[in-house]
């Protein structure tokens, strides 16, 4: 072993993936931090593990375990000097491809949503849970409490950003994350200072 890396069968494997599935089916927690653009070399465990759940969830005598959660940061939105090398969001459409009933994303759009996220990912059982933060500091956009509120629902309406008056809207943003956020709330500006009455 190298680094936390193992060689499988003339593959090299990361064997904190393999030790965090190994730790929930003992009844621990799962918590897997990595850049977006390398997770990829979890690839088939990942597969393995959702259909293991898939399939699990059938067995009556098996008992439900704590979610494994991916974490990956540094994403392709915020690939910074790193240029090519982290331009691949490729995991999420793996994750994606799996029953709604094993995967989970989330793209908090501040620091509180984030929170509110993660809070929920370790308490969650039997879900694969993939959370998508960047690593640098953003606009913290909801209060604790919002961001809860927010979260819980899973989509919603910031009313400070909105014109609507509870009237059917002309224009809808929608965003997540904190990159896209950020385009989008600069795009509600420019229609705030040029159409203020719509």
């Amino acid at each position: 072993m190298i680094n936390g890396w193992h060689q499988v069968g003339g593959l090299w494997k990361c064997s904190a993936s393999i030790s965090a599935k190994g730790y929930l089916l003992t009844g621990r927690h799962g918590l897997f931090n990595c850049y977006e653009a390398f997770v990829h070399i979890v690839d088939s465990m990942f597969n393995q593990h959702a259909k293991w759940l898939d399939i699990s969830r059938s067995l009556p005598w098996r008992h439900r375990i704590a979610s494994l959660n991916y974490l990956l940061a540094s994403h392709v939105w915020r690939q910074d000097h790193n240029g090519f090398s982290h331009q691949d969001p490729g995991f999420i459409d793996v994750v994606v491809n799996k029953k709604a009933s094993v995967v989970r994303i989330y793209l908090p759009p501040d620091a509180n949503c984030l929170l509110s996220v993660m809070d929920h990912c370790l308490r969650s059982r039997h879900y694969v849970n993939v959370v998508v933060a960047g690593k640098h500091p953003a606009p913290q956009w909801l209060t604790m409490d919002q961001a809860v509120v927010h979260c819980t629902k899973g989509i919603g309406i910031w009313d400070w950003a909105c014109t609507d008056g509870a009237d059917e809207p002309d224009v809808v943003m929608a965003c997540c994350g904190d990159v896209p956020t950020l385009e989008t709330l600069a795009a509600v500006s420019i229609l705030h200072e040029h159409l203020p009455t719509r």
